[in-house]
């Protein structure tokens, strides 16, 4: 009974482990022998950082070798927040809520050190801006994107979105126990759609809307600064366009800035 709970144990710590595997080529840094169960054990740290656990019993020594740590972590990040634009005095002002910036990233984390991680990430990202005047429709002319008041009805919503395909490296300090961290980066993205959408009722009280299914004059790339700021098992981010949204002399000189929650 007593080698049965022994093994269980050996078992239980050693989850996801190799069994026993050649150690005998590597250096030992540390070595902590302990009681348990009536059991002598042994545990070998090698400078690779692979452990190896041995545990004694009448008949024979059993071993448990622990891998060394990955280095490289790879997990989906969502990125959820809101959308505002720099100030200018030729946009209408939008709203925070419904000015959604979603994020779906594959994001590799390269443990380079104990307190500095790199973050490098693939994904693709939506814009949204809602208009806060509902009877503002956002056109598109030769001459660049224009927000017209709306005459053929009562406008109920008005919005512009654009998304992109994004690459973003971002360096990360961290503490020891890795429950404050703190990273700093940029991302550059190539604009992959974009669209106006117009929401209004006709004088006969139905719904209508109306899609400007064009780039409406949104830049081709974006690229900017991005922030981390996570505390424990919540991370946020700050993400700002260093480039304007819209094609130089299509549209207000403002550039876009999203923050919110990463959802991982």
């Amino acid at each position: 009974m007593k080698n049965f709970l022994a093994t269980i144990l050996a078992i239980f710590m050693a989850s996801g482990w190799a069994f026993a595997q050649e150690t005998e080529s590597k250096s030992i840094v540390k070595t902590k022998e302990f009681s348990m169960l009536g059991l002598e054990w042994t545990m070998n740290k090698f400078e690779d950082g692979t452990k190896e656990w041995n545990f004694e019993n009448d008949q024979e020594t059993k071993t448990y070798v622990k891998p060394k740590p990955s280095k490289f972590d790879s997990d989906l990040n969502i990125d959820l927040g809101i959308n505002v634009w720099t100030p200018s005095d030729d946009l209408p002002a939008t709203k925070a809520w419904g000015s959604w910036n979603v994020g779906l990233n594959w994001v590799g984390d390269w443990k380079a050190a104990k307190n500095f991680h790199l973050k490098t990430g693939i994904g693709v990202s939506w814009y949204n801006y809602k208009l806060e005047n509902r009877n503002l429709i956002i056109e598109k002319s030769p001459n660049g994107i224009e927000f017209n008041e709306f005459t053929n009805g009562v406008g109920t919503k008005s919005k512009l979105a654009a998304s992109y395909a994004n690459l973003s490296l971002v360096p990360t300090l961290m503490t020891s126990n890795q429950k404050v961290r703190i990273g700093l980066g940029g991302y550059a993205g190539l604009r992959i759609g974009g669209r106006g959408k117009f929401v209004y009722e006709d004088n006969d009280g139905d719904k209508n809307k109306i899609f400007e299914k064009s780039n409406i004059y949104a830049n081709n790339l974006r690229y900017g600064a991005r922030a981390e700021i996570g505390i424990g098992d919540f991370d946020l981010y700050f993400n700002y366009d260093l480039n304007s949204f819209f094609e130089e002399g299509r549209g207000p000189e403002t550039n876009a800035i999203s923050f919110g929650i990463i959802i991982n």
